[in-house]
């Protein structure tokens, strides 16, 4: 089993926030979600495309990467300028329990790493995300501007909001079956 169950470290300032969130809220999709089988998932979700973002996600895509190869060691298939991207926003009351991500209708591919980027603009209490491997552990500076990359298969939760929004932009890195 692998010692190492995340990877977190801080990519963008609130300046740089504050920019993504702004091209992201001007070029969501369209599109419904699905919360994972047996979760209670009151977020909001919307989706955007990565072509309209991808010039500022370098460093997180670069950071999802090095995660990988330092900690992981998946093979992962390339990310395009069309990979849908989903952009969770909690408000009081809100959370998503236990869960992974995975995707087990695609013959070909598996979802390998889940990785978030905290783009919070306002301060939040509660929200705080939470994985589980033998205990559950809580994920230390996650803060606005950072990231975190952990194994899809992990069962990982986000706990109630008490105050405050929080935002996050997900990326699945996907690969080859597990075998």
């Amino acid at each position: 089993m692998r010692s190492v169950l995340s990877s977190v470290s801080k990519l963008y300032n609130s300046q740089q926030v504050k920019k993504i969130n702004e091209v992201i809220h001007a070029n969501f999709l369209e599109s419904g979600d699905n919360s994972a089988e047996g979760a209670i998932k009151t977020s909001q979700v919307r989706f955007i495309r990565m072509h309209p973002i991808q010039s500022f996600l370098g460093p997180f895509i670069d950071f999802c990467h090095s995660a990988n190869n330092e900690h992981f060691g998946f093979d992962l298939l390339t990310l395009t300028s069309s990979k849908i991207l989903n952009y969770n926003t909690y408000n009081t009351d809100e959370e998503y329990s236990w869960h992974i991500d995975a995707d087990v209708k695609s013959p070909i591919r598996d979802i390998k790493l889940t990785c978030l980027l905290n783009l919070s603009e306002e301060k939040y209490v509660g929200g705080d995300l939470f994985l589980f491997r033998d205990k559950e552990v809580k994920i230390e500076k996650f803060d606005p501007g950072s990231a975190v990359v952990f194994p899809s298969f992990i069962n990982h939760r986000v706990s109630k909001i008490t105050s405050g929004k929080r935002a996050t932009l997900a990326i699945w890195m996907w690969g080859p079956k597990f075998r």
